[in-house]
């Protein structure tokens, strides 16, 4: 093969031509508090329209012009991007440093047949090249390259193998599938509408106009329920009190298990999870379709959790983190953070969750693990840890009783509270039954739980630290915690915290792990 044949792009192309529609609509999001500000506040010049045509005019102008500069190449081993109208920047992305391709689609790319592609390396954090929008057509031919391109990248250069062309990909086989009935279950055991509710109520307590319609419109409700419950609370019949509190609990747990199924629609709709050669696809969404991969050798983390509904309903879930990934609560909750691959499984059986460990980690057995359990001390670590503030809270509620006197009955009152002291030593001995570690070659796993259970499973090879950490009450009762992170981690959530381990099984517990670690080349 000749230098020019070398040197000559395998891709050169620019973006969509109506990329410049997203642009202004991105910037109009920015704008739509301020607009919304100015329409309730009820401006009576309407000067401001003329004024706000101005920058949003020049606004498109300028997102016409970086569409049109917008310049990408494939060759020779690389990616090269062209952007910026008056300053130009030139990079050069390698093709074995991108791990991960997503595409996601509004419902808005999708009326007009285009997708927004993300390119991401294994460090994480902000992607290597965001390009909005292409064609469908020019996304998938990118992005077959780049899958084909990384793989021979990665390839030893030594023997004949290094010369060969990349071969073939192969055609993606189904592992997964979310029929309309598994994402009706999935939608019933989840609580994102409880969440999204909470959150609404938060946006509107901001907001002294919205209050105020929100008093408006609530506010003759609340205020007759709570005349019924005073007066109930003053004939003290406590039986018609219950099945009241009772039915409005029902009422509003139908509510948002509603719109939690509606939410589970929006975004599993359509969930689709493939294996090509080495990398796992995954797919989704209805209103926003988001197609994201990552490679087998890059995942470092899986967390199967079950709450009681899904395990009455015999099922469970399957996240999974890549590497590279930040971990941060935050980062899967946000606009940018949803089309990172994150879960292998919303919502399977047991035994299928099982199938796809086996196939992430061949050397992982579930029927042979040895579960070791916690101290003796976890469960006074845990009961004390729970009784510093619930011994706090109780003598509050009798205090307000007495003082406000809001009349329930000292015996009832009293009762009430030593149900809850059993309760919590219930659950105390109930959560250190079910904890447990076990190694199994590379793979470390804890258990832990009662009514949502989990269990973390971490690859060790993608494991950055160890430490042992330990409070004032835990060196008093002989305990340690065992805390890793991953690759890309970060300190506000640890890809691993396993507390109540007695302090001699924490530390043999860490040198075996890391002379593990060590002799790994």
């Amino acid at each position: 093969m000749t230098e020019a044949a070398r040197s000559e792009p395998a891709l050169n192309g620019r973006l969509h031509p109506l990329s410049w529609v997203f642009g202004v609509l991105a910037l109009l999001r920015h704008l739509l508090a301020p607009l919304l500000a100015v329409l309730v506040l009820g401006q009576k010049n309407q000067d401001w329209v003329f004024w706000a045509a101005l920058p949003m005019s020049a606004a498109a102008l300028w997102s016409v012009l970086q569409a049109r500069f917008y310049r990408f190449e494939a060759s020779a081993g690389e990616l090269r991007l062209r952007e910026g109208v008056l300053d130009r920047t030139q990079r050069h992305i390698p093709f074995a440093r991108i791990h991960n391709i997503t595409q996601r689609r509004h419902l808005l790319h999708r009326l007009l047949g285009v997708t927004e592609l993300r390119l991401e390396s294994a460090a994480g954090g902000k992607p290597e090249a965001v390009m909005k929008v292409l064609s469908l057509a020019a996304a998938a031919e990118l992005e077959a390259l780049l899958r084909g391109q990384a793989v021979a990248a990665e390839l030893p250069a030594d023997g004949s193998d290094a010369a060969m062309p990349a071969s073939p990909v192969s055609a993606p086989r189904l592992l997964l599938s979310l029929p309309a009935r598994e994402i009706l279950l999935l939608g019933l055991s989840s609580n994102h509408g409880m969440v999204l509710v909470a959150a609404l109520f938060g946006s509107v307590m901001q907001s002294e106009g919205l209050r105020k319609a929100f008093a408006s419109t609530v506010g003759p409700l609340s205020r007759s329920l709570a005349h019924t419950l005073e007066a109930e609370l003053h004939t003290q019949r406590w039986l018609h009190l219950g099945l009241l509190v009772l039915v409005m609990a029902l009422i509003f747990m139908v509510l948002t298990r509603g719109l939690s199924v509606a939410l589970a629609f929006l975004r599993y709709h359509g969930f689709r999870l493939e294996l090509q050669g080495e990398r796992l696809l995954s797919s989704r969404g209805l209103s926003t379709h988001v197609r994201a991969g990552a490679r087998l050798p890059r995942l470092q983390r899986w967390e199967l959790s079950s709450s009681w509904l899904q395990r009455r309903m015999g099922r469970v879930r399957l996240a999974v983190t890549v590497a590279g990934d930040n971990n941060d609560g935050e980062h899967h909750s946000s606009v940018e953070g949803a089309g990172r691959f994150s879960e292998l499984a919303p919502l399977a059986r047991p035994q299928q969750a099982q199938d796809l460990l086996q196939l992430c980690l061949p050397g992982l057995h579930w029927d042979r693990l040895r579960w070791q359990p916690l101290a003796p001390a976890a469960v006074q670590r845990r009961l004390l840890g729970l009784l510093r503030w619930l011994l706090p809270v109780m003598a509050l509620l009798a205090l307000a009783d007495a003082v406000l006197g809001w009349w329930l009955p000292w015996p009832s009152l009293l009762a009430g509270q030593a149900l809850v002291l059993g309760l919590s030593v219930l659950h105390a001995r109930a959560w250190v039954a079910r904890a447990a570690f076990a190694e199994a070659g590379s793979v470390l796993l804890y258990r832990s739980g009662v009514f949502t259970q989990r269990t973390v499973i971490l690859s060790l090879p993608k494991v950055q630290s160890l430490r042992l950490y330990s409070s004032g009450l835990d060196r008093y009762l002989g305990l340690c915690h065992l805390q890793a992170d991953t690759q890309g981690g970060s300190r506000a959530r640890r890809a691993l915290d396993m507390p109540c381990l007695d302090a001699a099984q924490a530390r043999a517990l860490l040198q075996r792990l890391w002379a593990g670690l060590s002799a790994r080349p």
